[in-house]
């Protein structure tokens, strides 16, 4: 199986809709979406996003189906409202400038600038959501590997999720067992761009009743090829 995941064009926050330029970017994206031979198209329930998937749906002539846990992530601290601290790539900026480091590992949950702040649980909560849907696909999580109980026609779908950079980012981590805040310290997903990531089955023990595991691949991160004539 190969996941997509695919940023909404240039968004206009206020209204969540995209501005001329971001429409401009997704019938762009739209013209060259034939290429990932896609299946099935899952978008986020925020309009930026649903306009984007919008364009290569009908270019596909694919139904657009939302997943609630595919909204932007969630950050700030609790006292608050949503978004009313900065984001995770503000606070990792001051790290690095500060500290010369960043979190390792898991510990960022508990870092003082984060411990508080409610995308702590949120990214816990999406991580769990993509695996449910995961098992209910054949591919149940084990560990830091999937077992692959699914049949040869869903191994084989290209699924693409139209979604925003942050939830991208604790999803593709989530699935390379790679912690959320190297994710942002060393990934971006620029406007449009796509990211795939495959689950492909590895080697299994032989014989009848055997169980076969998977392991998440990146194939690819950052793709704007499509932005570019």
């Amino acid at each position: 199986m190969r996941l997509y995941f695919i940023r909404h064009g240039e968004p206009d926050y206020k209204t969540d809709s995209l501005t001329e330029l971001g429409r401009e970017q997704a019938q762009k994206l739209a013209e060259h979406i034939h290429e990932l031979k896609l299946d099935e198209i899952y978008s986020s329930p925020l309009g930026r996003a649903v306009q984007t998937a919008a364009y290569s749906a009908e270019k596909l002539n694919l139904e657009i189906k939302t997943l609630p846990w595919l909204k932007e992530l969630l950050w700030g601290d609790y006292s608050g409202n949503a978004y009313s601290t900065d984001s995770p790539w503000s606070i990792n900026e001051r790290f690095v400038s500060t500290r010369h480091a960043y979190p390792a590992g898991e510990s960022w949950k508990t870092e003082e600038a984060v411990k508080n702040d409610r995308m702590v649980e949120d990214v816990a909560e999406k991580c769990t959501k993509l695996d449910e849907w995961l098992k209910t696909r054949g591919f149940e999580r084990c560990g830091q590997l999937y077992k692959t109980g699914a049949s040869l026609t869903e191994k084989q779908k290209n699924i693409a999720f139209f979604c925003h950079g942050g939830v991208s980012t604790a999803l593709i981590g989530h699935l390379l067992n790679i912690p959320f805040w190297q994710m942002i310290a060393h990934f971006g997903f620029d406007l449009t761009s796509i990211a795939c990531v495959e689950i492909s089955e590895a080697d299994g023990c032989s014989g009848s009743n055997a169980e076969h595991y998977s392991a998440a691949h990146l194939a690819f991160s950052g793709d704007v090829h499509h932005l570019q004539n």
